[in-house]
């Protein structure tokens, strides 16, 4: 089947993208708003379709003419490499210097194989993502109850104890003083660890929309959100956390309430994010049910200047 090579308006064509999305996502950034609001302000969005059911959702850094691959493959697992092959020899052909890649474990090691002699080189990993997955028929951190809920339940009961905490909805008023949390939170994080701040901007600045919010509120004061949206299969992906570092352990609160209100709302699994070492061990402590991991890496051509 004949490629359509780079869709750019895809405002225009969100139903045809929503679509495809719906019918052949399988990971958890496979969702329209979360492609749109990853698009950077030096990007340009290009959505490769093959008939009606299968993409490859793309940008284009035109400063540096590299290419991204957002989050796999859109089409039946046995197209994949198929699909990346056709899309890398058009991208190439057009001049493109490098194409980026995030794809998940099993598809990193398909590509590896199937392009091994081939006209394009499989550079090593730039960095490895982890990703908690929380089986919510499995997980009972909303008791708290039992000696592995300890800590947890201590210092949950001493902040709601020590300071006034309110959650609700995000409120557009709001909007200004998110924009300086994600600014002081981006200051605040580990330097090890990377942080995506456009993609954190977009949604604030578009409120939200496609989005479900959470915002925490201690002493009357902002100090953190949590957002993200539903999938197929009864999947939540939990994609937004930022929370300030004013109120010691705000952070565990905020993400404990995350996960508790999710389960009330009747979610089965709950994405809660990749992250490298530092995030993922802060993570860890709220006792995920499983693990999975995507890898950043690029692709070239071969003897290309």
């Amino acid at each position: 089947m004949k490629i359509l090579a780079g869709i750019k308006d895809i405002e225009r064509n969100k139903e045809l993208i929503e679509n495809i999305l719906e019918n052949q996502g399988s990971y958890s950034e496979h969702y329209y708003y979360c492609y749109l609001y990853n698009i950077e302000k030096n990007e340009i969005p290009h959505v490769f379709v093959w008939g009606e059911d299968k993409a490859i959702l793309s940008t284009l850094d035109n400063r540096c003419n590299e290419w991204i691959i957002f989050s796999g493959i859109l089409s039946h697992e046995k197209e994949y490499i198929s699909l990346l092959r056709q899309f890398l020899d058009y991208v190439f052909s057009k001049g493109a210097k490098k194409v980026w890649c995030e794809f998940k474990t099993d598809l990193r090691k398909k590509v590896l194989k199937s392009f091994k002699d081939s006209d394009y080189k499989i550079n090593k990993i730039k960095y490895t993502l982890t990703w908690p997955v929380f089986d919510m028929r499995i997980w009972n951190g909303d008791k708290m109850e039992g000696k592995k809920w300890k800590n947890t339940r201590y210092y949950w009961n001493k902040f709601f104890k020590e300071h006034k905490v309110e959650f609700r909805e995000y409120h557009p008023e709001d909007k200004n003083i998110l924009i300086e949390l994600v600014k002081k939170w981006k200051k605040e994080r580990n330097r090890k660890d990377k942080t995506y701040v456009d993609y954190y901007f977009n949604i604030i600045n578009n409120d939200f929309h496609g989005y479900n919010t959470r915002i925490m509120i201690v002493d009357d004061k902002i100090c953190g959100i949590t957002a993200g949206y539903p999938l197929k299969n009864n999947t939540y992906y939990s994609s937004i956390g930022i929370v300030s570092k004013e109120f010691d352990r705000a952070g565990d609160i905020a993400n404990m309430d995350d996960l508790i209100t999710l389960k009330k709302k009747g979610y089965e699994l709950i994405d809660f994010g990749g992250g490298e070492k530092n995030l993922i061990e802060f993570k860890s402590k709220f006792k995920p049910t499983s693990y999975y991991k995507t890898h950043l890496f690029s692709i070239i051509k071969k003897n290309s200047r």
